[in-house]
């Protein structure tokens, strides 16, 4: 059974949103997207795609255009500053043809917006939209920062982020807390010390964390990133770059070329990270996705791939059901697979990155031995993929 075409909000360009305008474009559904921003800018750190990313890039028909612009990594390998290994995860553990792919989210995000163009989606650029209203048949209608109505619409899609304005006002519970701690990004190019189909990360305490992904592209790049307490970032803007070099040498040595590109502070961006949670994730013709959904830390690396699992699913489910129901099942589709990402991300995260200085001693002594038991490797291997939707699940 397939629908009528829907007339779609979407708010946000971040990867939900882009990703789902390019699904219900195609499947004829008349598809405004509708982003703050004034113009499109080359802007973000570099991520990891899964290889559940990579599958719905496949299903977007966008994989060949990606591959050549990404690095592909073989493995994740993280270690102490003494030298132990903590977790050392290939992707051909659970399959040969597996990798992970470091993409630049500005060369991702252009590949998906213009696309989503190309696929019919109208995109409105420095729109910010902030507020919801409903007309007489309870159809959402959104209303810009300039006072400009737009609808009323079908079907409403919230993918404005972590820091979503639309969440509170959709009428779907939500629970949403700050992470203490965020971290400093720096995308260079890669220099030879760092190996480019490897994710390297060291520790320190659970103060000190880095690491350098594989960025991909043209240019061969490499993005640095060092853990830091949201709190404590304006000293860091006072204290010279040298001191914060030596603190990242002594994790990681062989940084010192790389480092040797950062000559100013304001080369460095930074990232605050949130803690969204939600019992569902649609209401009456308004579905939540990505990041405004349920925003985690990105220890596991999961963002990104979540969000077009979102749209993926998203698109499937209107294409066979009525609207109502439809957006039902998208809930129950999605429930184990986030929650478990939720859940296993809560949990791992105090261990890298918090001030609760024995859970790093205890990680320290756990993580090698669970990490050489060949099942419980490869459950951490089927976490980091992306698949999992339980602790014991098959990826």
């Amino acid at each position: 059974m397939h629908l009528s075409s829907l007339k779609i909000a979407i708010v946000g360009s971040g990867t939900a949103g882009p990703a789902s305008a390019i699904f219900l474009a195609r499947a004829g559904h008349a598809v405004t997207l509708f982003e703050r921003a004034p113009v499109k800018l080359p802007l973000g750190a570099g991520f990891l795609l899964q290889p559940t990313g990579l599958a719905v890039m496949d299903q977007l028909g966008l994989l060949g255009n990606l591959l050549p612009e990404v690095a592909r990594i073989s493995k994740l390998h993280c270690r102490t500053k003494s030298g132990r290994v903590l977790l050392d995860l290939p992707y051909a553990e659970l399959g040969d043809d597996l990798f992970g792919a470091g993409t630049h989210r500005a060369t991702f995000l252009d590949l998906l917006l213009n696309t989503a163009e190309k696929a019919g989606s109208r995109i409105l650029w420095d729109t910010p939209i902030e507020s919801i209203s409903r007309d007489s048949s309870h159809h959402p209608r959104l209303h810009d920062n300039r006072g400009h109505m737009h609808g009323p619409f079908d079907l409403l899609l919230i993918c404005d982020g972590a820091q979503s304005t639309l969440r509170a006002q959709s009428g779907i519970p939500s629970r949403v807390s700050k992470y203490p701690w965020g971290a400093l990004w720096f995308i260079g190019r890669r220099t030879p010390e760092f190996d480019p189909s490897v994710l390297w990360q060291c520790v320190g305490s659970t103060r000190q964390l880095t690491g350098f992904l594989p960025t991909g592209t043209h240019d061969d790049l490499l993005s640095l990133f060092w853990s830091l307490r949201l709190d404590a970032i304006d000293a860091w803007k006072k204290t010279p770059l040298d001191k914060w070099k030596r603190a990242i040498l002594t994790l990681a040595p062989q940084a010192e070329n790389f480092l040797a590109q950062i000559q100013s502070h304001t080369q460095i961006s930074t990232a605050a990270y949130h803690d969204v949670r939600m019992r569902q994730w649609h209401g009456d013709r308004v579905v939540i996705l990505g990041d405004a959904a349920h925003a985690l830390s990105p220890q596991l690396g999961q963002g990104v791939n979540l969000a077009l699992m979102d749209a993926s699913v998203l698109a499937g489910v209107l294409a066979n059901h009525p609207l109502p129901q439809a957006l039902a099942r998208y809930t129950r589709l999605r429930r184990s697979h986030l929650r478990f990402y939720q859940f296993a991300t809560r949990w791992a995260t105090p261990f890298f990155q918090s001030d609760w200085l024995p859970l790093g001693w205890m990680r320290d002594l756990a993580f090698p031995i669970l990490q050489r038991i060949p099942v419980l490797r490869r459950q951490m291997s089927a976490t980091m993929q992306g698949g999992k939707t339980g602790i014991f699940s098959r990826a």
